[in-house]
């Protein structure tokens, strides 16, 4: 299995041997998150984001995850991690740690296919991203398991009777127009959570 990662501070340099091939940012964008109501907190869709949402590689190609906020991860949709398969065949579950603020982690795709990431903080209000490696990745979802939260689900599709996302999240598209940025996608989706009160 050719698959790699290396996760660093942000004082750490990156080793040439590691010398990343595309640079995915994860973001949030505090204009989205309403905090006027609290203990109520709206959340517009794009407020936790990875950008650019859609990226296609080439087979071996190295990314670094810059976390330009704290509290992020990138996480694979994996049955080891109770979640459909959204990964390569043979492709073992993975995931960063929660990284520090600036910090950074690489991942190496080495198998060819449709990488379906989430931040596991953030997940419930849409943040995901879809890597697609090599020009023929197959189908998106490649086995049964738990799938995405309903925000993030509208970016990546429920991968229930054949959804897959956001048309332009299809892998095709993303081979085709290149990066894919959530701005761009017109998704205009809200939630709002409550925190309980003490009884």
């Amino acid at each position: 299995m050719g698959w790699r990662f290396w996760c660093q501070t942000s004082d750490d340099e990156i080793p040439n041997r590691l010398e990343p091939d595309e640079t995915v940012e994860l973001h949030v964008d505090e204009d989205k998150i309403d905090d006027s109501n609290l203990p109520a907190l709206t959340v517009e869709f794009g407020a936790f984001h990875f950008a650019p949402v859609g990226l296609h590689v080439e087979p071996g190609a190295i990314v670094e995850f810059v976390f330009n906020t704290p509290e992020h991860t990138a996480t694979a949709y994996h049955p080891g991690q109770e979640r459909q398969q959204r990964v390569s065949d043979g492709v073992p579950a993975f995931s960063s740690t929660v990284n520090e603020h600036h910090g950074f982690w690489l991942y190496r795709f080495e198998e060819e296919g449709v990488y379906d990431l989430f931040c596991a903080p953030h997940e419930w209000g849409g943040m995901g991203m879809r890597i697609v490696v090599g020009d023929d990745p197959g189908g998106v979802v490649r086995a049964p398991g738990r799938p995405p939260l309903p925000m993030t689900g509208v970016l990546l599709g429920t991968g229930l009777d054949g959804d897959i996302g956001h048309p332009d999240m299809e892998p095709q598209n993303i081979i085709d127009d290149g990066p894919i940025s959530g701005h761009d996608l017109g998704i205009d989706l809200e939630v709002t959570i409550t925190a309980p009160s003490p009884s």
